[in-house]
């Protein structure tokens, strides 16, 4: 009865979708600013046993452009205990006609990392084809069994921007009965089907047109339909485990994979004990010891242990000096721990967009580890993969974000800091000197903290030719800029950092018959103004504000005088404020003085055109220029 269900069950899967592959069969809603349409994309996921779990998926995509062929996605990632079978992709042209077959032979099999992994078990099946014209459609086929039921594969019903659905079908079921959580988001009018059994949901959606990308807009896994899924109980690499709050699955981790990890060498213990011998201040001892790992020890990748997710033991770190984020993590953790100082391993959704772990739905979830510190009254941060992030310094990495701390009672989540807009700042000071010949020359300090901090500190490092690549980029409306000294100055215990600046360029100003046009903000114009967006359909997010003040003394060339001044300005809207101002201070010199301030917040699609005209007004004033003219004899 079993071999006849999965029969049928396998012919269902073969014939229940329409052979016909033509571009002229595709709803033209669906063509409509698209690079790519998905003309099938479905998945039956099948749990066996706790330790057995079956994936079979098809997948149909028609190419329109270049654009489209990231989307194809014919590749089979696998690890050292799992099968690829049935693994095959049929090639079409634009009339559906097949002109090509490739069979798992064809396919090239490499590691699934990049080159600065130094050990992994992960690999990837790559499809290869070279498309000859456009469109073509690939049709691709695979089976996947593996024993890690660990993670459950969620589900999108669309790809990403610009790209159509025209048939989405999922299906998740467990064989042995045991319990499996599942979450339905951004559902709203899309019209998926759902229906539940007793041991699995199915789901099915048709003709999801594309969407466009828009500025400043949320995030595309906020916006678009998708199931999430999670086992109650699982396996992964021979460990089984359980995790149905984030209390538990912190524990699980805790036990499973950090437990009698954190074991070093004598010899080691009494050196780092000897770095602290006369500190009791734990958060200086905390400092010493960072600073210890950041010196002697640096970053590669590990994808061993556990399915990549235990960290490789902080005596091996400590003995070959190198680690991924895990085993540094760890090996910061165990070098603490000798010297007394609590500290928490914690699991987070690292990088510049803002993603947070879910808090209403406990999985193994997030991308990169870093620790947590406890003191009596505050928290610190540490970022073990880096040799030059300071201490508690967060940034735009793991700012403002649900994280995973793992304790030995269990997991506990948590938030991360979020930076004030005020104290995501950039104060510019600047002396400049205005030649006659339309030639300029400056001393420039930039003071910076926060998040324009993250944008700065890592420059220390920088060559000559860095530095004046940066320089001519960041002042790129300065024509003939030409550098002269540059220094930098981090203060990674206050986290601020100074850039000292000297330059000269010689043709700055432009000419009106004996007249000069002179725009005084030499060093910091904001003239980024996001796209015109016609009948926008998202929300405008400013994911972190910032603070601009920027104070320029100019001096005036010999022989000239003012004749026209900016006037003073001032705007003060809800995503912020902009205040400029040019006045004499003595003869032959003025002081230029502007304030931007930008605010964080999320504004109906409303306020987008708003947004737009206020950035404009920045632009123009940041751009606005004053005429100089020869003193009359």
């Amino acid at each position: 009865m079993r071999f006849y269900f999965l029969f049928l069950s396998t012919l269902l899967f073969q014939y229940s979708f329409s052979q016909d592959y033509s571009l002229t069969s595709i709803p033209k809603e669906l063509l409509d600013n698209a690079d790519a349409v998905v003309r099938l994309d479905k998945m039956d996921v099948v749990v066996e046993a706790l330790d057995k779990m079956t994936i079979t998926s098809k997948r149909v995509v028609t190419v329109l452009n270049e654009n489209g062929d990231e989307h194809v996605h014919a590749f089979a990632f696998y690890e050292k205990n799992d099968k690829v079978s049935d693994l095959e992709a049929i090639v079409y042209n634009a009339s559906g006609e097949e002109i090509k077959k490739i069979k798992k032979r064809d396919f090239l099999d490499q590691s699934a990392i990049s080159g600065g992994t130094l050990y992994s078990d992960s690999r990837v099946l790559v499809m290869r084809y070279t498309p000859s014209q456009y469109p073509y459609t690939i049709e691709f086929s695979k089976v996947y069994t593996t024993p890690n039921t660990a993670f459950a594969p969620n589900w999108s019903f669309l790809d990403d921007y610009r790209v159509g659905t025209e048939r989405s079908e999922f299906s998740f079921t467990v064989e042995n009965g045991i319990p499996f959580r599942h979450k339905e988001v951004n559902f709203g009018d899309y019209g998926i089907a759902a229906k539940e059994m007793n041991n699995g949901i199915s789901y099915e959606a048709k003709n999801l047109v594309p969407m466009e990308r828009e500025p400043l807009s949320p995030s595309f896994r906020n916006l678009v339909p998708q199931v999430k899924i999670a086992m109650n109980e699982f396996h992964l690499e021979g460990v089984n485990g359980r995790a149905t709050t984030w209390q538990e699955l912190g524990k699980w981790m805790n036990d499973e994979l950090l437990a009698g990890r954190d074991e070093l060498s004598e010899a080691t213990i009494t050196h780092v004990k000897n770095l602290v011998k006369d500190i009791s201040d734990p958060l200086e001892k905390t400092r010493i010891v960072y600073d210890y790992v950041q010196e002697n020890t640096r970053y590669i990748s590990v994808q061993l242990g556990i399915g990549g997710w235990m960290p490789i033991s902080a005596s091996d770190v400590d003995r070959v000096k190198y680690g991924d984020c895990k085993g540094l993590t760890n090996y910061t953790k165990a070098l603490l721990k000798a010297v007394g100082v609590e500290s928490y391993y914690t699991v987070v959704h690292a990088g510049r967009q803002i993603r947070h772990l879910d808090k209403d739905f406990p999985s193994i979830q997030g991308n990169h580890v870093f620790l947590n510190v406890p003191l009596e009254n505050d928290e610190i941060w540490l970022e073990c993969t880096s040799q030059t992030t300071p201490v508690n310094h967060l940034g735009t990495f793991t700012d403002n974000r649900n994280v995973l701390k793992i304790t030995p009672q269990g997991g506990e989540l948590v938030r991360t800091k979020r930076n004030p807009d005020e104290e995501n700042y950039q104060l510019t000071k600047a002396d400049v000197q205005v030649g006659n010949q339309r030639n300029v020359t400056g001393h420039v300090q930039i003071f910076s903290r926060g998040s324009q901090y993250d944008q700065k500190y890592w420059r220390t490092t920088n060559t000559r030719s860095e530095q004046e690549e940066f320089y001519k980029s960041y002042w790129s409306y300065v024509q003939d800029l030409q550098l002269g000294e540059v220094a930098y100055q981090n203060n990674e215990d206050k986290i601020e950092f100074l850039e000292t600046v000297d330059f000269k360029a010689d043709n700055y100003l432009s000419s009106a018959g004996d007249k000069l046009l002179f725009a005084p903000n030499i060093s910091n114009r904001n003239l980024g103004v996001p796209d015109r967006v016609r009948n926008r359909k998202m929300p405008l997010i400013i994911s972190r504000g910032y603070l601009d003040e920027d104070e320029f003394t100019i001096r005036l060339p010999e022989g000239y005088v003012v004749e026209t001044l900016i006037l003073p300005i001032e705007e003060d809207t809800k995503f912020g404020s902009y205040a400029v101002s040019v006045e004499p201070k003595e003869p032959g010199v003025l002081v230029y003085k502007r304030r931007l301030l930008i605010k964080s917040g999320e504004y109906p699609k409303e306020d987008y055109k708003l947004y737009r005209d206020f950035r404009k007004k920045v632009a123009g004033y940041d751009n606005a220029k004053i005429v100089l003219s020869k003193k009359k004899s």
